[in-house]
């Protein structure tokens, strides 16, 4: 039947177009170390958040966001461990880490408000 074969093809169409090999991440070493590395950064921000907080801030802190993406990266590791996918989640929370270790004169963060107040 013409059908069966033009849906033949068009699956040789596609299976030709993905890459053949797509480097993954290995699940016994690389995965776990990779882990470790998120939990390192979120913990780093926590303590910096934990340190910056206040009943009068508004809006959300970096570390949320941080804690967000890594709990995504995680979910994420489950079902699609290919390198290339694992680096982009790690490229995002790298990002929102250097984004919450900065001073918060650069950020015009909270911290910067309490320095300024302190100097009275």
């Amino acid at each position: 039947p013409p059908d069966a074969m033009a849906s033949f093809m068009f699956f040789g169409f596609l299976t030709a177009q993905k890459p053949h090999y797509e480097d993954r991440l290995d699940n016994d070493t690389e995965a776990p170390r990779l882990k470790a590395l998120w939990r390192d950064m979120e913990e780093r921000c926590f303590d910096k958040y934990l340190s910056e907080v206040n009943d009068d801030q508004k809006g959300i802190h970096v570390y949320q966001l941080l804690k967000h993406e890594v709990a995504q990266c995680k979910m994420l590791m489950q079902t699609d461990n290919r390198r290339e996918v694992m680096q982009e989640c790690t490229m995002k929370l790298v990002s929102l880490n250097r984004r919450c270790m900065s001073t918060a004169e650069e950020t015009g963060g909270r911290a910067s408000l309490r320095a300024a107040m302190d100097r009275r």
